[in-house]
């Protein structure tokens, strides 16, 4: 960590109940004070929504007094796919990014569960729609617990299709992809429900507004392909291997249709963001019991293991910010 860092972190101490203030964020490697950072109203990302980002997740760990962030050279290693396939002429050294992201956690003196988020934009004054740069990277590190709680999710099949490859890149993490999700999302929001899965224009089920989903159906895990116009999900990676290490677990990866959904033992979502979350009913059809079910119960005590480095630790998954 440079010398301007480390005075960032032993200078900033103010505080909001138990969470340091988020103060810094980082501007193109170099901290900014939150309040400072900003983009023109005319910038091609604003005008175009010419823009890659990726979510991270990290976790405190009581016992060793230790944040660990998880999967950071994943990915930002899916950031810079994501800048190709735009094509946005952005930074590619994946291992100066982690570094810079991990930093600005440090002088932010943050201790305990966070989401972080890095976004390139392409930042041209009054630019272009085919403009490639330059480009302008944002880093964010927030304090954030479970983001949909604890009690399960009631999920509406939406009535908006998820965007195909033949139209926009579902496999990246596009800013301008996420226009589709939101729109499913406040779909079933004013419904009364509190998620949301899309269906691929074939009628198959992709994913969730920001989650990759999975099911269990006749003793079968089962997950939607990447070719149904899923992202990509590291989240999603990780159960995948949890499931087949840990549990021993063949998993089916194949389409599922919607009605497939509603006969399921047990269905759940998993993201950044979202952690492995169980769904409790689709469309208002139950789902098995309705509460946490046997394998969902088993891969959510595996990934708050695995996010502290305590299961799959060959897999050199999590980072230890401090160095504890």
């Amino acid at each position: 960590m440079s010398t301007f860092y480390e005075e960032a972190a032993l200078t900033r101490t103010e505080t909001v109940g138990s969470q340091p203030k988020v103060q810094y964020l980082l501007h193109d490697g170099e901290l900014v004070n939150y309040d400072d950072a900003r983009l023109h109203v005319l910038s091609t990302t604003l005008k175009y929504g010419v823009g890659v980002f990726e979510g991270f997740r990290a976790y405190w760990s009581e016992d060793d007094q230790e944040l660990y962030a998880f999967r950071v050279a994943d990915h930002m290693r899916r950031l810079v796919d994501s800048m190709r396939v735009v094509e946005i002429d952005g930074p590619q050294d994946i291992g100066a990014l982690s570094e810079q992201l991990l930093g600005l956690v440090r002088a932010n003196n943050l201790r305990g569960n966070l989401h972080m988020r890095a976004q390139v934009f392409v930042d041209s004054a009054d630019g272009k729609p085919e403009d490639k740069g330059p480009a302008t990277v944002f880093m964010a590190a927030i304090p954030m617990g479970n983001y949909f709680g604890s009690t399960g999710l009631d999920v509406q099949i939406s009535s908006w299709a998820r965007l195909s490859d033949r139209s926009m890149p579902p496999r990246i993490k596009s800013i301008a992809n996420y226009q589709n999700g939101r729109l499913a999302m406040l779909e079933a929001r004013r419904n009364g429900y509190d998620a949301a899965l899309l269906m691929t224009e074939s009628g198959h089920v992709a994913e969730g507004a920001g989650y990759n989903v999975f099911m269990v159906r006749k003793g079968r895990l089962c997950t939607p392909p990447s070719t149904d116009s899923i992202l990509e999900g590291i989240t999603r990676d990780t159960v995948l291997h949890l499931a087949r290490t840990e549990l021993g677990l063949d998993v089916d990866i194949r389409p599922i249709d919607r009605t497939e959904l509603y006969s399921a033992d047990e269905i759940f979502v998993c993201g950044s963001a979202a952690e492995v979350n169980h769904v409790t009913a689709v469309d208002r059809t139950p789902i098995g019991a309705g509460g946490v079910g046997e394998v969902t119960a088993r891969l959510q005590q595996l990934y708050r293991q695995a996010v502290v480095g305590r299961v799959a630790a060959d897999q050199n998954w999590t980072l230890p910010v401090y160095g504890g």
